[in-house]
């Protein structure tokens, strides 16, 4: 108002720029009664108004990266969601009738509900990071969404099994047929050949032959219907137990019928070894030794005769290796003793 500022003029400048002349209503307490307002100077104001643009853009770095980081990825995610629902009921995968469809329905409503919590409140999905004055600084928390895509990837994973069944149930319900068909005749055989060996065998512990999976069968014909039936869902854990059900059947049977046709093994065997040592003999010009012919008829009657006492034909066997093995030994040494005699001469 004037060139020059009065005393008093200046005094209200002063007063204006350096002293508690900012009036501000204010939220603070005073022994527990709420101040009207409070009065600070501009240095202070300028200081507060600093800490609270800080904050403003810290909250709003948060907002926008949070914002810009998860609804596009639940969008992504949402839409890979809607195309496995489309495959799994395709296949028969339906809510209340497999376990995976179920899974689709909580992790629809589990996005769902993501979403609206994102947008909403985007700073309850913000993990500060420690030490950091920076505006914004940490990063988005995806820990919910991560899960929500992990479940997806399983389903996803359970679904395209169910796909692998229906383009090869055929093969695999073939093999099967033809795996327990197996087994079957397998175990026909060592029925049938326990009763040989129950006729041929003496004095042997011949176990007992089980019947046909009947069980297997039945499930057999259960999955030949889901797929009759198109219910892919139900035939891929069916399949999957199936397969190696019959496998172990299969080994079953063939354990079996190794287990009851020993006892002829063992007579086979010893024919063998029989007729084996009585060539060696006749090779050396033996055969006609009275106590070799009579040993080996004994062994010979012994071990083609039913039912054979296995025990005693063995004992037979050995017996006639023993004389042939006496008897050989002067001839076999003969030839060389001859020679070193004619040497020495």
């Amino acid at each position: 108002r004037h060139r020059w500022p009065t005393q008093s003029e200046l005094a209200e400048l002063t007063e204006l720029l350096c002293g508690t002349a900012i009036t501000l209503p204010s939220s603070a307490t005073l022994c527990g009664s709420p101040l009207l307002s409070e009065e600070l100077s501009l240095d202070r104001l300028v200081d507060r108004m600093n800490r609270w643009y800080a904050e403003a853009l810290d909250v709003i770095v948060s907002a926008d990266a949070v914002w810009s980081a998860l609804p596009a990825r639940i969008d992504m995610l949402s839409a890979e969601l809607h195309r496995t629902r489309s495959l799994a009921h395709s296949v028969g995968v339906r809510p209340g009738e497999h376990p995976s469809g179920d899974d689709l329905e909580q992790i629809t409503a589990e996005l769902t509900a993501l979403r609206a919590e994102v947008v909403s409140d985007p700073l309850a999905f913000w993990k500060p990071a420690s030490g950091s004055s920076a505006p914004g600084g940490g990063s988005p928390d995806t820990e919910r969404y991560d899960r929500a895509a992990r479940a997806l990837e399983d389903v996803r994973r359970e679904i395209e099994a169910v796909l692998d069944v229906r383009q090869d149930a055929e093969r695999r319900l073939m093999r099967l047929r033809d795996v327990l068909s197996r087994a079957d005749r397998t175990l026909a055989e060592a029925r049938q050949a326990r009763g040989e060996v129950l006729a041929k065998i003496a004095a042997s512990e011949v176990p007992a032959v089980s019947g046909p999976p009947t069980a297997l069968h039945e499930q057999l014909v259960a999955a030949a219907d889901y797929r009759r039936r198109s219910q892919w869902h139900r035939l891929s854990p069916l399949l999957e137990s199936l397969e190696q059900r019959a496998d172990d059947e299969l080994l079953r049977a063939r354990e079996s019928l190794t287990a009851v046709t020993a006892p002829l093994a063992v007579r086979a065997e010893l024919r063998g070894r029989l007729d084996a040592y009585r060539a060696k003999v006749a090779r050396h010009g033996m055969a006609e030794d009275p106590l070799l012919v009579e040993r080996y008829d004994v062994a010979r009657r012994m071990l083609w005769s039913a039912p054979c006492d296995l025990r005693a034909a063995e004992q037979a066997v050995l017996r006639y290796q023993q004389a042939a093995a006496e008897a050989l030994v002067p001839r076999q040494s003969g030839p060389a003793d001859e020679g070193i005699e004619g040497g020495s001469v």
